[in-house]
């Protein structure tokens, strides 16, 4: 009987769950997207998208891939980085009230989770800095990170929104550098801390 109670109160929270979650409506895009602060030096555009579905009035839940590249460029090499980003999130969203003599309803929403990190690298030496001709690579481990962020949503259509957001991602990975000139190869394993902020500027379709 108890067993029973419980189904039925499970059934029950599913059902208005779902019932709330019909005020929401789920959502795909694409988006550019730039990375800005933290250990990013200098980006590249970037691109993605994103998947949102809601689980009731105020609360979603995305899935969201971004890819950018980064250069560092330091005495002896540059560094260049292209960081593939794959996110799940819990979105809170909330109403901010009408923006412009239309009246369009200003969304605001705020964001975090944890994201895997994939990131392929690619190392020149600089020739000036060296007696002997050299080559390095790098390669880092694909790690998991955890992000943060805000948003603003403006609806366009009846079906159609632009949206403007930045999230945080704090990441630390591992990662080893081989290093080959004409005395031999040295290896040198570390750890690296790349934490990155990425500015979106995108289109949803609500459906």
């Amino acid at each position: 009987m108890k067993r029973r109670i419980v189904y039925t109160g499970i059934l029950a929270l599913l059902v208005g769950m779902a019932g709330q979650a019909q005020a929401q409506a789920s959502r795909l895009g694409i988006h550019g997207a730039y990375s800005s602060g933290g250990d990013v030096e200098e980006s590249e555009m970037g691109f993605g998208g994103q998947l949102e579905v809601p689980v009731n009035q105020i609360l979603s839940v995305e899935l969201a891939v971004t890819k950018f590249s980064d250069e560092i460029d330091g005495s002896s090499s540059t560094l260049e980085q292209d960081l593939t980003s794959i996110g799940f999130s819990a979105v809170f969203r909330g109403p901010l009230g009408p923006l412009g003599p239309l009246g369009q309803q200003l969304e605001g929403y705020m964001l975090f989770g944890a994201n895997y990190n994939s990131i392929d690298t690619d190392i020149s030496l600089k020739n000036s800095a060296f007696s002997n001709t050299a080559n390095s690579s790098l390669d880092l481990d694909d790690e998991l990170g955890f992000h943060l962020g805000a948003g603003l949503n403006v609806p366009i259509a009846y079906n159609m929104e632009v949206f403007a957001e930045y999230r945080y991602t704090f990441l630390e990975t591992e990662g080893e550098e081989t290093t080959t000139d004409m005395y031999g190869t040295v290896v040198t394993e570390g750890d690296y801390e790349y934490d990155f902020g990425v500015g979106k500027l995108g289109l949803n379709f609500l459906f």
